[in-house]
């Protein structure tokens, strides 16, 4: 009886140690950040994204669709059934911009999707190497 309690302490003693041992993983130099999208116009130099900022506040984003190439992988549009609310996610690498994701329906006839006149001064927008956001 008296080894089974000493085995049963000692072994508490051990996984208390154990469990209080900080994590060994290192934490990671990437983060997201997560903003709802208003809007979503396709255009023929890429997307171009109206999303809430903080408060009643709006922000624009133009991502190129060289960025959705596989090679460059600067961006990824992911068309879902299901009845998402359409996101964004911004992912930095040690502070700097990484990649985006967008998460939009599949159904182009969601209000979410719009359609504008394109003006001349749009193909300048999407001549851009990162996407710098406003929270």
């Amino acid at each position: 009886m008296k080894k089974a309690v000493l085995l049963l302490v000692s072994f508490m003693l051990v996984f208390s140690f154990v469990a209080a041992l900080p994590a060994a993983a290192e934490e990671s130099d990437m983060y997201y950040v997560n903003v709802q999208i208003l809007k979503i116009f396709p255009l023929h130099e890429g997307y171009y994204v109206i999303y809430r900022r903080a408060g009643l506040k709006t922000g624009e984003a133009y991502i190129p669709n060289a960025w959705l190439d596989r090679r460059d992988q600067r961006a990824v549009l992911n068309l879902t059934n299901n009845s998402v609310s359409p996101y964004l996610s911004i992912v930095y690498r040690n502070g700097e911009f990484d990649h985006v994701r967008i998460m939009a329906s599949k159904d182009l006839q969601n209000p979410t999707w719009g359609t504008m006149v394109e003006r001349s001064d749009q193909p300048d927008k999407f001549k851009i190497e990162k996407l710098d956001l406003q929270f």
